[in-house]
């Protein structure tokens, strides 16, 4: 019977180590069968640390997790074993220990197949492959243990072996063919000296394997500390070790100095980078409310949508890089705090609310136009702007459909909190109602929102006489924001209101040093012409 041998080699240096983790091996550089042998390269890589783009970081992880063949091992590993798996190693172990220089590793694997402790595959070109790589790691622990097999470790190393070999191992490759692609997988955080030699191994067998830590730790190369089974990718910042993320991010960070990179990037990406009036209006907006300092409003707030980080259009889709952040507080530089307020104001695509509540309420039952609106359990875009009650039917076509379809996902993926008493479906028919009340200033901004250019704002001043928000107002606010809308708004006493209704993660929350009680609206200072300037001058040098 002819032997075939599973050979595989490390990529040392991969263009994108990401990417060719996600492409089949007969994909890459080097893939070959010949009679006797399979060789194919694989993917190992030690990701230490984070990108500037911390958020990208853990959305891709978050996207590996949702692959299907894509194994995320350190969230999903099973920890059980059989008693009689159990009870044949404590066994193996006895018999080990009272050999003199215990059990010669040949002997030992040889063991653990007459127990049924090492898996058997159906193909016989597997089995040998995982009791040949199965043999290399043990004698790979017994070099690197100070008292190789009769280390304290060794009991541990070897139940966790068996177990992982039997859950995991076995599970995904049972009617695998040495032909096919070998598992993919990735760990994030930190790993026990066991869990490291499982990694180890199952480099070895040939898999694909990414090590993730965020915080630069690199535990791993205690193992392998000369890169032999996998190489090291090093960013240049690093971030506390947190979670495994159970859902995508949808905020990015901004960094004031970047600025003048995303425009380059932007000019690359889009070659000119200038775009025709009205170019992209028959896309749906998508906003990615970014994350920043409370400088940082003032200078993007300025910038046109086109410049902002992350602003790319995605198949039917134009993400507008927008601010949603609430100013609680005033500053101790009072005509400072003015004077930044005042820039925004400036803007002619500004609404300045100053009185509450803003939206309007209606006591209508919406049930009915809700469910009319519905096709197989979603909320069909078509069927709400062919409502009776839609209101918005001598708005341009395009903006009539961008505003269904914000609607739509406002109430499919609500970011206001149900109350107490409140079912998620009471949640999105008050949204979707209140919705159906955009105020007139709204859709004339709105209707003169050039996705591209210079991003409609809503700014609010809420004077301490003032009562609070409604929850109808922040409904607004929320629907406005998904839009592709920037919100500032001010409190100066500090109170709860946003934080009372809205989803932590979905704005910014700026405290500054005092918090004021009796701080009317301060209008803009008029500029003195410069005559009055130069007889003032004058005036002052006689007198």
């Amino acid at each position: 019977m002819q032997t075939i041998t599973i050979q595989s080699v490390l990529e040392r240096n991969p263009d994108d180590w990401l990417q060719a983790f996600q492409d089949s091996p007969k994909n890459r550089a080097f893939y070959e069968e010949a009679s006797q042998q399979i060789t194919f390269s694989r993917i190992a890589v030690r990701v230490l640390g984070v990108p500037i783009e911390e958020d990208d970081y853990f959305n891709s992880l978050f996207t590996m997790s949702q692959t299907q063949s894509i194994h995320i091992l350190s969230e999903e590993l099973n920890k059980n074993i059989e008693q009689k798996d159990f009870q044949a190693i404590q066994t193996i172990l006895e018999q080990h220990q009272q050999t003199p220089k215990g059990l010669s590793i040949n002997r030992l694997v040889a063991m653990m197949y007459g127990y049924q402790l090492i898996p058997k595959h159906d193909d016989s070109v597997m089995n040998r492959h995982l009791q040949l790589a199965t043999i290399k790691i043990v004698e790979l622990f017994q070099q690197q243990q100070s008292l190789g097999l009769l280390a304290n470790e060794f009991r541990r190393f070897l139940i966790d072996m068996v177990k992982w070999l039997k859950n995991h191992w076995i599970q995904w490759t049972q009617a695998m063919k040495p032909t096919d692609d070998f598992p993919k997988v990735v760990w994030y955080g930190e790993t026990t000296v066991s869990q490291r030699y499982f990694l180890l191994l199952l480099m070895e067998l040939g898999c694909d394997v990414l090590i993730f830590h965020p915080a630069k730790i690199d535990e791993f190369a205690e193992i392998d500390p000369t890169d032999s089974f996998s190489i090291s990718y090093s960013y240049a910042s690093e971030t506390t070790l947190q979670p495994f993320p159970d859902k995508l991010r949808d905020r990015q960070a901004t960094v004031g100095y970047r600025s003048s990179q995303h425009f380059e990037q932007l000019m690359h990406d889009q070659q000119s980078g200038v775009f025709k009036p009205w170019q992209f209006k028959d896309l749906m907006p998508r906003s990615l409310t970014l994350r920043m300092t409370y400088d940082d409003i003032f200078i993007y707030a300025k910038e046109k949508a086109m410049v902002r980080p992350k602003f790319e259009v995605i198949g039917d889709e134009i993400i507008i890089p927008v601010i949603f952040a609430k100013i609680s507080g005033v500053s101790s530089r009072r005509e400072e705090y003015w004077h930044y307020m005042h820039q925004l104001l400036a803007s002619p695509q500004t609404v300045f609310v100053q009185e509450f509540p803003y939206s309007k309420t209606s006591k209508a039952n919406f049930h009915f136009h809700y469910k009319h609106c519905l096709v197989n359990g979603e909320l069909s875009v078509e069927r709400i702007m062919q409502s009776d009650w839609w209101q918005y039917g001598e708005l341009p076509l395009e903006l009539q459909r961008a505003i269904s379809y914000t609607i739509k996902a406002s109430c499919e993926q609500p970011m206001l909190k149900q109350q107490s008493n409140e079912t998620l479906y009471d949640l999105q028919l008050f949204l979707f109602k209140q919705m159906t009340m955009i105020p007139q200033d709204i859709l004339r901004l709105l209707q003169s929102f050039d996705y591209s250019q210079e991003v409609p704002k809503l700014v609010l001043y809420q004077a301490p006489q003032q009562p609070a928000l409604s929850r109808e107002d922040i409904a607004l606010l929320a629907f406005l924001n998904r839009f592709g809308m920037d919100i500032v708004f001010y409190n100066p006493t500090g109170k709860l209101d946003l934080e009372r209704h809205l989803l932590e993660d979905s704005y910014d929350v700026h405290r500054l040093e005092h918090m004021l009680f009796d701080l009317p609206y301060e209008e803009p200072k008029q500029q003195k012409s410069a005559p009055d300037k130069i007889i003032k001058k004058l005036f002052n040098r006689f007198f």
